[in-house]
Formats: structure tokens, C-alpha cells, sequence
């Protein structure tokens, strides 16, 4: 009978959000949906038809010892129902509902089998957090309340994701996972991006400070909707397998190398160089190389936060420059800029902060981004715990005006 399911779910659903779920023994509060309350809407006692059918639903669920019965009015008018506890097994049995503690059984197993010995490490973190979880609260995602085929495609494109070697085009990534090119972006990108952010602690940061669209954030994790390009501009050369690639004929605008070309890349010759540099802001870049460029310097377009193509670009820039060349870095000076640079840092151990001092704060305050006391508050409590120590003095300034400085405040 349909009010008969719709009277127990209902029952089951208050109970899988009570302590006698969670805590048993710990509650003495009964489990019941109250009809004043509105706990059963489908219940309309006014209409007689809707009314008696669900009366007689739950006198057959009271016959069967599932639940007690309370009257407002003489057997006319239910007042409550009460889920009767020691016979919540056969609840779930009639209701054709699975018990949550055999259903975080079954989910913990699924993500442990499918994920045992998984290398990378936020998807392991997930996996132990969510088999912790489902144990503990006997509580599984919401994702995978009802049937778990979304899980079981989630943990697909982490195994997958888990095999690349590299970075990989979205639809690529896609076909490898589904044999359909669209799958992925439809249908398992949102979930899949939500637990990176949370569990990939370099995206959570990168998202919090430069705000990384979905796309961006794919990148992050190498997988891209087009391959990205890459800006340069110096007297030096990009030795390819397949020959030499001199970005001098381009000077001063430089030239943008794809993505892709990168595994290509065998060696850089920077024998004419001695100074790199690195910008942040395209219009900055863009303006910096028309009017201030040197001759030995390379300017290299920074462009966020480091995918990981763009990472092994910048590694063999490094490998190229050695550990005595001059190499700078400039960006807004906020927390975002300070991030980067500390990320650019790990590539080039003597990288230098460039127009993000305190001074410069000073300077160009009165045209700076106002921040919100939770923004400032945030700063000063990573400034405290002894972060950001290059950037001291900025941060102090930041927090006297209550304001970041962006690169284009520069160009005024």
C-alpha cells in the first residue's frame, strides 16, 4: 500500500537523523511524526478520501507492530505516530529500505576495494575520511543515498586520474573513463572537483586566493579544457627534439608555447640571459615588455597559480638557470601574490619578491582594494603564526590601511 511506504519512510527518515541511529541507548526522546507539526503532509485530514486511506494504512502498520497510534479525535483524526524501536528491522524490510549501517558497510567496502593503495595523496585522504565517516555516523554522502552509480563513476575517474602520467585534455580524460568524450564535464566534474577542493590542500589554498573558475581548478590538477599557453620573452632558446625554437626573433613581444609542447622541450639555452622574471598580470606583462624589459633579462608570463605542465615548464627553466641567477617574482601584494610567490618558491629556492614591499603599499594605499575585516583578520593571523616572512613589512602595511595593492595600481 502507497501510504503505507510513505508513513514508515518517513518514520525511517527521523530515525537515521536521531540518536538512536548515531547513539543508541543514549536517547529516551521517541521517534514519531506528528501530524499537527506537519511531519506527515502527505496526511490531509480534511479530505476524507486522503484521510481514511491513510488511517486505514496505519491501523494495518499498528496490527503489525511497526508503530503505535495516537487519536486526536475518536478513530477518526491520528494525532501521532510512533515508531515502535525494537522492531526497526522489520521496518526497513517493509519499506524495501536498506539499513544505514549495512548500506555504510557496503559503501566503505566499495571505496576501499576500489581504491586500495591509491598514490595520490587527497584522494587517499578522502577515501579514509569517508570510510571513518560512514562507519562512525553509519551516515554515506548524499551522492550515493539512493543508488551508487555516481559513486562508482566517481571512483572510476580517480582511478583513472591515478594512472596519468602526465596532464590530459578533459575530453581525453573523459573517453579514457567512459568512452565518451562529454561524460566526465556533465555529469561527474562538479562532484569530483568538490572533494579535490577540499582534500587537495595546494587547490583549497589556490581557490581561496586567486578564486580559480572550474576550469582553472581542472588545470590545477592537470587536467585542461584546451592546453594552456605559455608567454616568454628573452634572447634565449627552447631546444626541441625536433630542433632549436630562438624566442630573440620575437623580441620585444615574446612567444607563447603550448602545453603540450612542453614533454618536447630537451633542454633551454640561457646563455644571454641573466635575469628572469616572472609577472603575474597579463596587461602588467604585457606593458612591462614595451617599456622596462632589459635586453638580458627573460620575462616570463606567471599567470596564477601553477598548473602541473606549467610547473615542469618552470623546472627546466630552473635546471636551465642554475642556482645563481637572478630570479624575481611580482604580483599583487595580497595573500594571493605572497602564496605564489611561496609556490614559485619551491621551483626557485633563491627567488626574490619584486614591487610587493611595504613601501609600496605606502605608495599606492589610496588606490588600494579595500578588504574586509575577515579578509585582514585572516592576514594577520597567518602573519602571526609566522608565515609569509619575506612579507612582513607588506602585511603590516595591509593591515594599517585595509587594503591590498593590485599590479594594475601600478600602471596609474
Amino acid at each position: 500500500m502507497k501510504e503505507a511506504q510513505v508513513i514508515l519512510n518517513r518514520l525511517l527518515d527521523k530515525f537515521e537523523n536521531s540518536k538512536h541511529l548515531s547513539e543508541p541507548n543514549t536517547s529516551r526522546r521517541r521517534v514519531m511524526l506528528r501530524i499537527d507539526k506537519r511531519e506527515l503532509p502527505e496526511y490531509q485530514y480534511e479530505d476524507a478520501v486522503v484521510r481514511d486511506a491513510y488511517n486505514i494504512a496505519a491501523r494495518e502498520l499498528e496490527q503489525q507492530a511497526l508503530v503505535r497510534l495516537e487519536w486526536a479525535r475518536k478513530q477518526s483524526v491520528l494525532s501521532c505516530i510512533v515508531l515502535d524501536l525494537e522492531r526497526v528491522a522489520q521496518c526497513y524490510e517493509c519499506a524495501d529500505r536498506v539499513h544505514p549501517q549495512k548500506k555504510a558497510e557496503e559503501v566503505a567496502n566499495i571505496i576501499m576495494q576500489k581504491l586500495a593503495d591509491n598514490p595520490v595523496p587527497w584522494i587517499a585522504a578522502w577515501s579514509d575520511a569517508v570510510c571513518a565517516q560512514v562507519r562512525n555516523s553509519m551516515k554515506v554522502p548524499t551522492y550515493c543515498r539512493e543508488n551508487d552509480g555516481l559513486l562508482q563513476e566517481l571512483l572510476l575517474t580517480f582511478q583513472r586520474y591515478a594512472e596519468l602520467s602526465g596532464s590530459v585534455t578533459m575530453r581525453a580524460f573523459s573517453s579514457q573513463c567512459f568512452h565518451d568524450t562529454k561524460y566526465f564535464e556533465r555529469n561527474v566534474r562538479e562532484l569530483f572537483l568538490t572533494i579535490a577542493r577540499k582534500y587537495n590542500t595546494q587547490l583549497a589554498a589556490a581557490c581561496t586566493e586567486a578564486k580559480l573558475g572550474e576550469r582553472d581548478q581542472l588545470a590545477f590538477l592537470g587536467i585542461y579544457a584546451r592546453p594552456e599557453l605559455y608567454e616568454l620573452s628573452g634572447d634565449c632558446a627552447i631546444c626541441l627534439k625536433k630542433g632549436e625554437l630562438r624566442l630573440s626573433v620575437a623580441e620585444p613581444y615574446g612567444l607563447a608555447l603550448p602545453s603540450t609542447l612542453v614533454s618536447e622541450i630537451v633542454d633551454i639555452e640561457l646563455k644571454n640571459i641573466c635575469c628572469i622574471t616572472f609577472i603575474e598580470n597579463k596587461t602588467n606583462d604585457d606593458e612591462y615588455l614595451l617599456a622596462e624589459k632589459q635586453p638580458q633579462e627573460l620575462v616570463v608570463y606567471h599567470g596564477g597559480f601553477l598548473s602541473p605542465r606549467k610547473k615542469k615548464l618552470f623546472e627546466k627553466l630552473a635546471a636551465a638557470a642554475g642556482e645563481t641567477m637572478q630570479i624575481r617574482f611580482w604580483a599583487d601584494i595580497d595573500l594571493g601574490g605572497f602564496c605564489m610567490f611561496e609556490n614559485l618558491q619551491t621551483v626557485f629556492p633563491q627567488l626574490e619578491p619584486m614591487r610587493m614591499e611595504g613601501r609600496f603599499v605606502e605608495q599606492y594605499h589610496k588606490n588600494g582594494l579595500k578588504r574586509p575585516e575577515q579578509y585582514l583578520k585572516k592576514l594577520k593571523e597567518e602573519r602571526n603564526a609566522g608565515r609569509h616572512t619575506l612579507f612582513v613589512d607588506a602585511i603590516d602595511k595591509i593591515l594599517q590601511y585595509g587594503v591590498t595593492i593590485e599590479q594594475e595600481t601600478f600602471l596609474e
